[in-house]
């Protein structure tokens, strides 16, 4: 075994090697079973000098083998290899020998293992000689050929010397040739016969023989084929030269015809009864038919041998060689034969001949086809024939002179054809039933036509069965396919037949029928055909074809389209399959099994009824119910997914409210000349498709008695409401019908039409009643004091009381309507009671239950808050019309109450505990109030109520502790809400003793015991007999005594203090259920006086508490927690990982586990406490990943063990909602509380050195590795087992076997070295159940400081692992456990079984909280459940996101380093995205995923779903406005694409922040617009402002910049004046089509204008003007005050010509100082257009300055083209207008406004334009010369 390593081959070069001894022994072993031979054993080959060598293949049947020749002079040998391997299984043989004598070798085949290239003793032999060809023949299968028939080969076979045959010939060359026939007559030799080449011919040669024939070589093989008839001869010879002597082998052939008799069968005749017989001829594989005489035949009758009775010397038959026809003459045989003409080819023994035998008839046979059996179809037409037997019941040929006569009933049968003879009819059946038919064999017609009858005539009889056709329904079977769906089953109908039948289908792999006629299919696409065969006839039979295949059509076929709510409609739906090329439809008949997917735009009007759905129908495939649950209309649209095809079909339904009549439900009762509006609600609605054809009518039986009028329904009445106003014009009743419906229609061909008929009556009033109005709760019976009498009826004497009036009619039945009727109230004492109006009464509706509603009379009833005692009365005074009906006298006159005024009810107490005990019985009284009270509580169950009507008060019993409200409804008065008590019912949570535990000898101390509830609220004394509270003494040094005077919430005792010691106090009291409850033990220590330094010190007691609770919960009636051990070892120094154990919260039932409560909504939330710290910590699950989950999800914990010691660990289970049922008894919080002890490990000698053990769960297996594996020879056995053998066992080779009992053993293990040193170690092995296991989550996540995860982030990929303990918390060294893996929701995580045993592999894929529970199968109560919490860890919230929104994301996860990962966008041209800085802009519609990636930790992400912004919402700092300032401030107009009023999300960084400004631009997106609202106004606001689009990070939202742009003067001075606004909108790039048109109106306050900049003044010319252009608000904001006091603007003037134009003198007051104080200016300046302008004031200094100034005016006016041009312009305009306004004044037509530019003439002194302005815009027309006048000119004085 040793050597067999080195053995391997290389891959560069195998050798082979020898096998040792052993080796070939155990291969020899391995192949001895599989004896190999090859398929010779000997071989003969020809020698051969010519090229081409005969080669023979010898092979082997198995194996791999090395070939040698022991001649290789003689035979050669090479092998061939497969496939490119070194195997070898065949070898080609060669004759090389080079001498024409016998030579042999000896061919051996040795075995190899190739795989080891080792060589076997294992060979094959074959011996091989090669010998000269001695002679030759030929071999062939037959000597006879057919002409033109398929062709024969011929093989040559060579011998030796001694006979032997060659084993091949394969290669060598022959001479084939066709040779001269002796025998027959001198022909050409190609005439009979020809040799064919195997290419000629449809036939396979062998491959040496092709190659030969394409080298025009001929081999040992060729074919030949008949020409002619005749013999020839066909020669081969040895084509070597070295063969010439061998003599040449022929073989002769015979070339017949293949020709036959018709009928060549054995022919049987009766005497008398003839054959006519035909010759056939095969020509080519055609038959052909020969004409009589025959070329080179005869026919001849030969061998008559004649029957024993018969006549020695005639014969048997006839033969007419001229027609072939043999006549029978008697009894006997004879053979009728074929004679060639040829005489050299009589001896053909191909040539066709058959037997003749004359027969005595026997019996009659009756056959019918088609089927062959007698059971007939109606309307079928079949071929009934009659054989004739012979006695030895061999058939008879029926000759046409044979008579046979037959006997068909013409009931069943209609004969349409019979032979002469009688023995063929065809018949159609007519009639279903049984029937006889009948035949007889009675005579011969002789060929003289004389008549021989049989002498004993031959009869049948046959009896016949006929059946209806058989009739399969349906015509056809069509199924979708779907090949992993489940299989359609089909029950196909039959009609007719005999009723049983035999099911068959022509393609069962498409579909399968069962012996009942159910047909199977669906699976495999294609078709078939069913048969039905009728089992006593298979031919007849019916037939249904079959059809599986692919739905690519579907359609919804409602009939009805709208029912009533409540009810179910069917949606039958049909499915089809279209041939794409001939737009062939085929129905699917089954369509059931398809998975529909049902969609409703509008949810809620219909729900999908889950039982009775998907059915096929006679015109649908499949079907669904939906059934009307509101109001509405709905499109239904059920779609179908099949091979990723989505195929759907949509149609709409209408769901309606029940038709009734609301008001009157049955019958309307009005008085005459008053109006009832009748409602009918519900019914159809117009059908939302065609609501043309909607239609609703109100008929009537009496159209003169009553008015109809259809009442139009106010916008907030419901739409299925339809009024009508009846008004009674004479006395009497009638019925009156409503109908509603829609009309028939194309889309709703059976629309339902629903009908309702009410009773309207009219008459006069009988009775009148007057009844206080009580407005008692919903739910309360009515006040129960008498309605018609006159007993007192109390009324409030605090609030004002409404008295209802109703009328009534002879028969006692309330009017719906009395408004036609004058009534009169009266007050008795009007100091108590009065009405403000004793005639009037107000008409308030009031639903009597039924929902009909009636009129009632109002009156409100004045009240004084005084007691007493008022009678009310009211009188019918007539009706309101002037003509009144007849029969009057018999109305009511008056109806009169009496009231009796009182105060409100109230309860003592208001406020109480009560404590929780059958004897407890609580009184509340009721004081003042109508005294008909109605007692109500908040909980049903918590008290036992009695309500004492005697004495006006109410008993309480306690039955369940808990909180509920005493609610006292006072039934007659009117309401305004009830008189409340609150209670609380509790047990006893604790005693409490108060008292000071250090006394003095002698001395006494108070002591205070109290009752508290769970609520800390102590009990009333009054309660403690009933907890029987008593207190106890440990010793009888102190004495108590019950104190006389007691507070209502405890008991006081004098405690003295009578002998020195220490005794212990406790409170004793019991429950109603027994349950001992103890106070705290008060430990009193009695002492000695002494002195106490400082004399005066002040004690707070404290008293140790333990809550135990005990409740019972409707839902969760306890909690409970699931510590699976409570004894655990804690860490040691040589282990110093603690050891863990999972608790959880469990109910009070194994089956209450967290999958019960963990995930309710609303949640429960669990808080954890420990008594010590130090023992145990209490981590959450999941922390080891650094995840802190909220105290909704931690209801399971893990348990890590610290120091030995003690410790309780509590959990409070709290109700987030005490409303929701989830405790009983709205408690809000369970708790429970369970004791851990730990302890140290058992440690021997030091702790460094400490002895190792192996721990196994029971039926286990561990297997022992060591490190010494490989390097030494390591044993292992079991030392001891405790307590029995049974405990463990071991199998020599390191593999320990737990077993199923739980014990101790000792294990040694032993390592025998190399070197001759032994080691051994000895360790123990502990199985033990396990106790409890736990899971345990990674990877870790680690988030930025101060941050904690509540919930692991979507996407990320969990791995649990999953360890087992024992019942202290050590865990297992191996296990054998089954678990059980189960979620509370399997959508939001994807769990599987991982890489290794018992780990788990998740992915987190949608945000929630799923429970992870796992647990033993085989012991379920091992257990543990793990809350998994996934959240988004990508901030902010993306939901609602719209074009245009900036996102800052973020997250707190960070790498091991404290490193941020990678930002990462699915679709960058939806959500434009900075990688680097995770800020995003949202620029078009769509979906997009945000991915933050750490390396190998986490990568998650968060989908953004991209709106369209549906609106631009615009925005403006109101105190703000546009101005035309050029000194403005730009203006911010603010655009949000959505209606939150930010489109930044996220609080970003200033890396983020940095990025939006510079990388992604997000103002790109906006394009801002402004225009003036004015139209008349023909400037461009473009020309004004400038405007473009920006992002505001502080605002977080898009903004337009307005600024304003440099302007020209004539721009300035148009706006001064302009009266508009500007209109701001934005568009999106992307949507400008959707948003371009919102705009807002920003307000625009125009600059001013001021046309100078200096003012000149003279001694003759003191007084300026400064002419100033702007809109009202503007002026009136305008201050205008000089810079020096040497000038005086004194006030100012408004121009009446000149709308917009004021005038400010201006005057001086010291010329001379004017002239040296330079400059001096008038400044202009405007709060609201923040312009501040100065014009320059400037005094002449000489007389002719004026003169100077003006020329220098005018050469400056002269000097300027622009003002030539411009004065030009303004003259001709000017002139227009006058031309204008003179037509005008003669038509006396006031035209429109005219602009008018005005011309600027001279300069004038005090006005010294420095520059050319344009002209100021006037909106209106004053005269050109007074205009001009007050504008451009200065009058000079």
């Amino acid at each position: 075994m040793t050597d067999s390593g080195a053995s391997r081959p290389r891959r560069s070069r195998p050798f082979v090697v020898r096998p040792t001894p052993r080796v070939a022994l155990l291969l020899q072993c391995l192949l001895g079973t599989l004896a190999n031979k090859l398929n010779v054993p000997q071989v003969l080959l020809p020698f051969g000098r010519e090229p081409g060598r005969v080669p023979f293949l010898l092979e082997a049947q198995r194996g791999c083998y090395t070939w040698h020749s022991t001649h290789h002079d003689a035979v050669t040998v090479e092998p061939l290899y497969e496939n490119g391997t070194l195997c070898s299984q065949k070898a080609v043989l060669i004759a090389e020998s080079s001498q024409p004598i016998r030579l042999s070798s000896i061919i051996l085949a040795r075995e190899i293992v190739f795989g080891f290239i080792i060589v076997t003793d294992h060979e094959l032999r074959c011996d091989v000689k090669v010998d000269v060809i001695h002679s030759i023949e030929i071999i062939s299968r037959t000597r006879e050929l057919y002409v033109d028939d398929s062709p024969l080969e011929l093989m040559v076979r060579a011998l030796d010397a001694e006979g032997n045959t060659f084993s091949s010939l394969a290669g060598m060359m022959f001479e084939w040739s066709v040779a001269q026939d002796k025998e027959s007559a001198r022909e050409e030799l190609s005439s009979k016969i020809r040799i064919l080449k195997y290419s000629e011919a449809e036939y396979s040669p062998p491959v040496y023989i092709a190659e030969m024939e394409k080298e025009e070589k001929q081999g040992d093989t060729i074919l030949v084929s008949g020409i002619r008839t005749g013999a020839a001869v066909v020669k081969v010879r040895i084509y070597e030269p070295f063969y010439k002597n061998v003599a040449a082998a022929l073989i002769r052939l015979l070339v017949l015809e293949n020709i036959f008799l018709i009928p060549s069968h054995d022919i049987y005749l009766l005497v008398g009864a003839y054959i006519k017989y035909r010759v056939a001829k095969m020509v080519q594989g055609r038959m052909t038919e020969v004409e009589f005489p025959l070329e080179h035949y005869t026919l001849e009758m030969q061998d008559h041998r004649i029957a024993f009775n018969g006549s020695l010397s005639g014969k048997v038959a006839l033969l007419d060689e001229k027609t072939a026809t043999v006549t029978a003459v008697q009894l006997g045989q004879t053979n009728l034969v074929f004679v060639h003409k040829n005489v050299h080819m009589r001896s053909v023994s191909g040539l066709p001949n058959c037997t003749i035998y004359v027969v005595e008839p026997g019996f009659l046979d009756f056959t019918v086809q088609p089927g062959d059996r007698w059971s007939l179809e109606v309307g079928q037409v079949y071929v009934i024939t009659v054989e004739v037997f012979d006695k030895s019941s061999t058939k008879v040929y029926i000759s046409d002179n044979l008579r046979i006569m037959f006997q068909f009933l013409q009931e069943y049968f209609e004969e349409q054809l019979t032979t002469v003879n009688g023995s063929y009819h065809v018949v159609k059946a007519l009639k279903s039933g049984v029937v006889l038919i009948n035949a007889s064999l009675t005579s011969i017609i002789c060929q003289n036509k004389n008549i021989q009858l049989i002498k004993f005539p031959v009869v049948h009889q046959q009896e016949v069965k006929i059946y209806f056709p058989i009739k399969l329904t349906p015509n056809f079977l069509a199924f979708p396919h779907h090949p992993m769906g489940i299989l359609y089953r089909y029950k196909v109908q039959v009609e007719g037949g005999s009723g049983n039948f035999t099911w068959t289908s022509s393609n069962e792999t498409v579909a399968v029928v069962t012996t009942k006629g159910v047909v199977t299919a669906g699976q495999v696409r294609g078709n078939s055909t069913v048969l039905a065969r009728d089992v006593q006839n298979p031919f007849r039979y019916g037939e249904i074809k079959i059809y599986v295949l692919k739905l690519n059509k579907m359609e919804l076929l409602p009939f009805h389209a709208d029912v009533e709510i409540g009810q179910i409609i069917e949606i039958p739906i049909a499915m089809y399959h279209v041939n794409k090329e001939t737009k062939e439809v085929i129905v699917f008949t089954d369509c059931s099994h398809l998975l529909l997917h049902l969609n409703m735009d509008k949810q809620g009007v219909f729900t999908l009824l889950k039982e009775g759905i998907q059915r096929p129908g006679p015109t649908h495939c499949s079907s669904t119910h939906i059934a009307a649950k509101s109001l509405g209309h709905t499109l239904v649209t059920v779609s179908v997914i099949e091979y990723e095809e989505y195929l759907e079909s949509s149609a709409t339904f209408a769901a309606y409210e029940p038709l009734k009549a609301v008001n009157p439900v049955e019958v309307a009762l009005v008085t005459w000349r008053s109006a009832k509006e009748m409602v009918f609600e519900g019914g159809p609605c117009p059908w939302i498709l065609e609501p043309s054809r909607f239609f609703l009518e109100l008929s009537m039986e009496k159209t003169e008695k009553i008015e109809l009028t259809q009442v139009r329904l106010p916008a907030k009445r419901k739409q299925n409401q339809y009024i009508y106003r009846v008004l009674c014009l004479d006395l009497g009743e009638q019925a009156l019908t409503f109908r509603i419906g829609n009309h028939p229609g194309i889309l709703n061909p059976s629309p339902a039409v629903e009908a309702v008929q009410v009773r309207f009556m009219c008459a006069h009033p009988a009775s009148m009643s007057v009844t206080p109005v009580y407005r008692v709760p919903a739910g309360a019976q009515p006040c129960p004091l008498p309605q018609h009498n006159k007993q007192l009826i109390p009324v409030s004497s605090l609030r004002d009381t409404v008295l209802e009036l109703a009328v009534f009619d002879q028969h006692r039945r309330k009017f719906d309507n009395f408004s036609s009727l004058m009534l009169e109230w009266k007050s008795s004492n009007e100091t108590l009671a009065h009405f403000e109006d004793y005639n009037s009464v107000e008409m308030v509706a009031k639903d009597d239950g039924s929902g009909q509603t009636r009129l009632h009379g109002h009156q409100v009833l004045k009240v004084h808050q005084l007691k007493g005692t008022v009678l009310i009365g009211v009188n019918f005074v007539g009706y309101s019309e002037n003509k009144s009906p007849k029969e009057l006298s018999n109305s009511p006159r008056s109806a009169a109450v009496e009231l009796l005024l009182v105060d409100d009810v109230t309860i003592l107490p208001e406020n109480a505990t009560i404590y929780n005990h059958p004897d407890v019985k609580e009184i509340f009284s009721l004081v003042e109030g109508s005294g008909y009270f109605l007692v109500n509580s908040s909980e049903q169950d918590i008290v036992t109520i009695t309500y004492m009507e005697a004495e006006s008060s109410v008993q309480l019993v306690p039955v369940h502790p808990g909180f509920l409200t005493l609610e006292v409804y006072d039934l007659c008065l009117a309401f305004l809400g009830p008189a409340v008590a609150y209670l609380r019912v509790s047990d006893i949570q604790e005693l409490e003793l108060d008292l000071i535990d250090k006394v003095e000898i002698g001395k006494t101390v108070l002591v205070t015991v109290r009752a508290l509830s769970p609520s800390k609220r102590p009990f009333r004394n009054k309660y403690f007999r009933n907890m029987e509270l008593k207190l106890q003494l440990a010793s009888a040094i102190v004495t108590l005594t019950l104190m006389e005077e007691q507070d209502k919430y405890s008991e006081n005792y004098i405690l003295r203090a009578v002998a020195i010691g220490q005794t212990t106090l406790v409170a004793v009291a019991r429950d109603k259920m027994g349950r001992k409850f103890t106070s705290p033990p008060r430990q009193i220590e009695v002492f000695p006086p002494f002195r106490l330094v400082p004399e005066k010190m002040t004690l707070i007691p404290t008293n140790m508490m333990q809550d135990e609770v005990h409740i019972e919960v409707v839902q969760l009636r306890a909690v409970r927690i699931l510590a699976p051990a409570t004894r655990l070892i804690t860490a040691t120094e040589h282990s110093p990982t603690s050891f863990q154990m999972p608790v959880y919260v469990l109910g009070v039932t194994s089956t209450q586990t967290p999958f019960s409560f963990s995930n309710a909504n609303p949640g429960l939330t669990f808080h954890w406490s420990m008594s010590k710290r130090d023992v145990l910590d209490l981590v959450p699950r999941h922390s080891e990943v650094f995840l802190q989950l909220p105290v909704e999800n931690n209801f399971a914990m893990v348990v890590h063990t610290k120091a030995a010691g003690r410790t309780s660990i509590k959990v409070t289970v709290r109700c987030m909602n005490s409303s929701s049922g989830q405790l009983e008894g709205d408690l809000l919080e369970l708790s429970d509380e369970v004791q851990i002890l730990v302890f140290e490990k058992l440690q021997l000698f030091f702790p460094e050195c400490q002895p190792e053990r192996i721990l196994m769960p029971m039926n286990s297996q561990f297997r022992l590795h060591t490190n010494r594996e490989g390097a030494a020879f390591v044993s292992s056995r079991v030392l001891r087992c405790f307590p029995n053998s049974s405990v463990i066992e071991e199998d020599g080779e390191g593999l320990l076997k737990a077993g199923s009992i739980a014990g101790t053993a000792v294990l040694e293990v032993t390592s025998v070295e190399p070197f001759g040193v032994n080691q051994t170690t000895i360790t123990g092995v502990q199985v033990a159940p396990v106790t409890y296991l736990r899971m345990s989550s990674r990877p870790v996540l680690y988030t930025a400081r101060g941050r904690t995860l509540a919930a692991f982030p979507v996407g990320v990929s969990l791995a649990f692992t999953v360890q087992f303990y024992n019942s202290i918390g050590e865990k297992f060294h191996t296990h054998d456990t089954q678990l059980h893996l189960a979620l509370n929701r399997d959508d939001l995580l994807l769990i599987g079984p991982g890489s290794g045993n018992y780990t788990y592999m998740a992915q987190a894929v949608s945000t929630g909280v799923t429970l992870l529970g796992i647990w033993d199968r085989r012991h379920p109560g091992v257990a543990d459940y793990v809350p998994v919490a996934v959240e988004h860890a990508i901030e902010p919230d993306t939901q609602h996101t719209l074009v245009g929104d900036v996102i800052c994301f973020r997250t707190h996860l960070l790498n091991h380093d404290g490193e941020p990962g990678i930002w990462m966008i699915s679709a960058d041209n939806i959500l434009q995205t900075d990688t680097g800085t995770g800020v995003g802009v949202a620029r078009r519609p769509g979906v997009a995923t945000v991915f933050h990636d750490i390396p190998g930790v986490v990568k998650t992400y968060r989908e953004v779903v991209v709106n369209a912004s549906s609106r631009l919402t615009l925005s403006y700092d109101l105190k703000t406005y546009l101005t035309n300032s050029p000194s403005s401030a730009v203006f911010k107009l603010f655009i949000t694409t959505g209606r939150n009023g930010a489109n930044l999300k996220g609080s970003c960084t200033s890396s983020q922040a940095l990025a939006i400004t510079t990388i992604l631009l997000p103002e790109t997106l906006v394009v801002c617009h402004v225009q003036f609202s004015n139209t008349l106004l023909d400037i461009p606001a473009s020309k004004v402002f400038h405007v473009h689009a920006g992002f505001s990070m502080e605002r977080g939202a898009y903004v337009c910049l307005i600024k304003v742009r440099p302007q020209s003067e004539g721009l300035l001075q148009a706006l001064s004046v302009a009266d508009t606004s500007v209109y701001g909108w934005a568009t999106l790039v992307s949507e400008r089509s959707k948003n371009g048109m919102q705009r807002t109106l920003i307000p625009f306050i125009p600059a001013f204008y001021v046309n100078q900049s200096e003012l000149v003044l003279s001694h003759r010319q003191d007084v300026g003007e400064i002419r100033v252009l702007g809109v009202d608000r503007v002026l009136e904001k305008l201050e205008v005050f000089p810079s020096s006091p040497v000038l005086v603007v004194s006030g100012h003037r408004h121009s009446s010509l000149t709308p917009g134009l004021v005038v400010y003198p201006v005057r001086v007051v010291n010329f001379t100082s004017l002239q040296q104080t330079s400059p001096v200016f008038i400044n202009i300046c405007c709060v609201l257009t923040s312009q501040s302008e100065a014009v320059v004031v400037r005094a002449l200094k000489k007389s002719g300055a004026d003169q100077c100034e003006d020329s220098s005016v005018l050469q400056k006016f002269l000097g300027s083209h622009q003002t030539i041009l411009f004065t030009l312009f303004a003259v001709l305009a000017s002139t227009a207008f006058v031309f204008l306004a003179y037509n005008a004044f003669l038509n006396k037509i006031q035209t429109v406004p005219v602009v008018y530019v005005p011309t600027l003439g001279a300069p004038q002194p005090g006005f010294v334009p420095t520059r050319s302005p344009p002209p100021f815009m006037s909106p209106q027309s004053p005269p050109v010369q007074n205009r001009l006048q007050h504008w451009l000119w200065s009058v000079r004085h």
